[in-house]
Order: structure tokens, then C-alpha cells, then sequence
């Protein structure tokens, strides 16, 4: 494989990003008729459907996809005990109904890094693949946190079986580091890419801000093979929380961007987005003072019409909440509108996540509610980016923690995972959503 190749200059990154395919435009300019003329309004429907069985007694950090070609729906999830936990699998052809026997996906004995910003994210493709990133953590004697390394495993039979675990940081042998708090995504003809949090230097080799702790830099790689072998490490940028989750996404062209959550001056920690090879740019200049990693990192998608769709937590004073915006990948410098999604000034730390629902809009998942507790807040913007047409609570559902949300292309069901805690135990829950319009 050869190294990063998706690090052209500026020049030419900026004139590849206008070089849209015409169905691209055709979509956008669908989706701007839409948003003008209006259409009579569908709210959505969700209900509770099943989880594949779980033997063990405890079980949390579910991750889920649909498969694109089928839309059967996939799940992976963290199960185990004190002697170890091991990441399982289980496919539905049902909607959710009935559950596949689950298959141990990670191996046996090896240690998984138990955090919810850190936890497996599982993908698929159009033909048949199924992928799942992971990390561990190893104690290491004189160190204050454990080392980790990045994880990847894949299934060429839906799942059935998988392949042993492939390393995506290239610095094994240089002794132990920190790689994780990680995003993934699917580029086209199988390419894959990976964004994480490092214990390396990024390229900007930026000095630490003084007495205001340690902070991680970002990496990334690509898989040209569906995550079987990965290329390079590339550092990208310093003074990132080291707790927060980076996200990816690719445009159809192969440049990555990533969402983070980038420690400023001052303990100020705002949510960013950066274009690879270029200064990150704030979703908001929300200016939120905090003395440590808020644990909340910021969800980053590329649309079918070649915008990139971004939400974020801020616990800032006067503004504390969820929000979202949308913007052209090339402008990122003039952000778009920002749409407030839950707000409230007794909120807890909110973790969110996206997808796409095409003519529908963008789906938003947070596990708080109005209330401020832990319930399933669901909400939808018009594809245009501009305005919130849909919010609700979930009925009867406590407890929520990091909820996932997958949906298929062209579909109007879409799927939403968490981990609910109850009398000290961790449980996966699923809902199925039939989405409005």
C-alpha cells in the first residue's frame, strides 16, 4: 500500500472539491426545491423492538448498521464480565424482530479499552463486508494511563466468521502509546478511513498550553483492502481534548475531513472541523471554559448531496446545549446556520449522534432529554440544514447513554442503539424509527 495519498496541496485539494458529479448536483438542487416548496408534514414513529440474546451480565456500547443491499440490520456490542469482556455480533433480516446467534468478534483474552467515547464502531459495505474498529489497553508499569492500540477486524461472509486483528497504528514497535477515542468511515471502492486520538505529535508540533494538562494530536490512515492491512500514520494536529471522539468522513473524492473536539488557550474547549492539510475550523464560537476533557465528542457526516453535517455538545454559559450545522466541505470558512437542537441550562453532558435520511433530512440522537435526566431525545432537520422540524422524547426509556443511529440509503427505517444502565448493570436497547417527512 502506498503512503497517505489523500494530502494534495492546497491548490489542488481546493479545485478537486468543486469537481462534483453532475448526480451530486441534481441532488442538491432536489433538495433545495423540497425545502422551498414544502410538502405535507409526516412526523415519525418509534417503537422498542429486540436485541440479540445476551448471556452475559453485562453488555453495553452497542454499535449499529444496515446493510445496504438488503437492509438487513447489524449490531455489535461489548459483553463480558471480571474475567474479560469480548466485542459479539448478530445480524436481523426482520427489522429487528428475530437475532442471529452472536459471533465473538474480537479475541479471546485480548483487553478492550471499556470507554464509551472509545467503543467499537461497526460498518458495512455494498458487497456483503462487515467491519469492526476497536481498542484495548494495557497497563504499563510507570505509566499514569494505559497504553492502547487501534483494532480491525473483518467479516467476508455477513459475519459469520472474521478475520484475525489487524493493527492501525504503524508505532507497535517504538513501545507502548495512546491510540483511540477513534472515528471510521467507508470511502468508495472499498477504501476505508481511520481518525483517532495519538499520543504522537501532530504535524503542527504545537506546544503544550502551560499547566492546563496534557493534550492528544490527531492521526489518521486508510485501508485499501476493507480494513485487512492499513498504510501509513499521518499526524494532522495537536492540542485535541484527549477524551472526546473524532469523527470522519470522506468526500467522493477521497479527502478526509475530521471533527474534534480541540483544546484552545485558556481551558477553552470548542468543537472543530478541519480539512486534512489545513487550521481546523470552529463549529461555533462558543468559548467553553473547562478545566478537563468534557468527554463529548463531536459527530461528522458527508451527505449523498456533497455537504458535510456536523453536531455538537457546549456546556458554554447562556448556551448550554445540543446544536447542528450544515455547510458546503469547501467553505468551511463560513459555516452555516446553527440550528439549536436541545438546550437548557441544567443539561447534562450530551452525547450525540448523526445520519442521513435523504429527502427526510439529517436524524440526530442525544441521550438527554428536555428535562435534563437521561432519556432518548430524537430529532430531524430538513435537508437543507436550516431548521429543526422534528424533536421528541422517547416515551418510558431512563438511563440512556450513547446512543447510535444507522439508517439505510434510500430507506424510511432507520435504527437506534444504546446502553441503558438499571440497578448497576448495562444492558443494550434498540428502537426502531419510521421516519417522517
Amino acid at each position: 500500500m502506498t503512503p497517505y495519498e489523500a494530502l494534495p496541496s492546497a491548490t489542488t485539494q481546493v479545485g478537486r472539491a468543486h469537481a462534483r458529479p453532475t448526480a451530486v448536483l441534481l441532488y442538491l438542487l432536489l433538495m433545495a426545491l423540497v425545502s422551498t416548496v414544502g410538502c405535507t408534514r409526516k412526523p415519525s414513529a418509534v417503537v422498542p423492538t429486540n436485541v440479540p440474546l445476551v448471556e452475559a451480565l453485562d453488555a453495553g456500547d452497542p454499535s449499529v448498521a444496515v446493510d445496504p443491499q438488503s437492509h438487513d440490520v447489524l449490531m455489535s456490542w461489548v459483553a463480558g464480565d471480571s474475567a474479560g469482556y469480548r466485542i459479539w455480533f448478530s445480524r436481523s433480516t426482520d427489522q429487528g424482530e428475530n437475532w442471529s446467534t452472536p459471533v465473538a468478534v474480537s479475541p479471546v483474552g485480548e483487553p478492550l479499552r471499556l470507554h464509551p467515547q472509545s467503543s467499537p464502531v461497526l460498518l458495512c459495505d455494498d458487497a456483503g463486508r462487515v467491519g469492526v474498529a476497536y481498542s484495548t489497553s494495557y497497563e504499563v508499569e510507570g505509566r499514569k494511563w494505559p497504553a492502547s492500540t487501534l483494532r480491525f477486524v473483518t467479516s467476508t461472509d455477513g459475519g459469520r466468521s472474521w478475520s484475525p486483528a489487524a493493527t492501525i497504528n504503524d508505532d507497535a514497535a517504538l513501545g507502548p502509546g495512546n491510540h483511540g477515542f477513534f472515528g471510521v468511515t467507508r470511502g468508495v471502492n472499498g477504501k476505508l478511513y481511520a481518525a483517532w486520538l495519538d499520543s504522537r505529535p501532530g504535524a503542527d508540533s504545537l506546544p503544550e498550553h502551560v499547566n492546563e494538562g496534557h493534550d492528544a494530536s490527531i492521526h489518521l490512515a486508510r485501508s485499501d483492502d476493507f480494513g485487512r492491512t492499513w498504510g501509513k500514520n499521518v499526524g494532522q494536529w495537536s492540542h485535541v481534548c484527549p477524551c472526546c471522539r473524532a469523527s470522519v468522513a470522506v468526500d467522493v473524492v477521497g479527502n478526509p475531513f475530521v471533527a474534534f473536539r480541540k483544546h484552545f488557550e485558556g481551558q477553552v474547549r470548542d468543537a472543530v472541523v478541519a480539512r486534512v492539510g489545513y487550521v481546523p475550523v470552529r463549529m461555533a464560537n462558543d468559548r467553553w471554559v473547562q478545566d478537563g476533557c468534557p468527554h463529548s465528542g463531536p459527530p461528522l457526516l458527508m451527505s449523498l448531496d456533497g455537504t458535510l453535517r456536523m453536531a455538537w455538545f457546549t456546556g458554554a454559559e447562556g448556551h448550554v446545549g445540543v446544536y447542528f450545522r450544515e455547510t458546503l466541505a469547501e467553505t468551511l470558512d463560513s459555516l452555516g446556520t446553527v440550528v439549536p437542537v436541545l438546550t437548557g441550562e441544567h443539561l447534562p453532558t450530551v452525547h450525540v449522534a448523526l445520519a442521513e435520511a435523504g429527502m427526510s433530512g439529517t436524524l440526530i440522537a442525544c441521550d438527554a432529554d428536555s428535562t435534563g435526566g437521561r432519556g432518548l431525545t430524537l430529532a430531524r432537520v430538513e435537508p437543507s440544514g436550516r431548521r429543526l422540524v422534528e424533536r421528541f422524547a422517547m416515551p418510558n426509556v431512563q438511563g440512556v447513554d450513547h446512543p447510535h443511529v444507522a439508517v439505510a440509503p434510500g430507506s424510511k427505517l432507520a435504527y437506534v442503539a444504546w446502553t441503558t444502565t438499571n440497578d448497576d448493570r448495562r444492558r443494550i436497547r434498540l428502537a426502531r424509527w419510521t421516519v417522517g417527512r
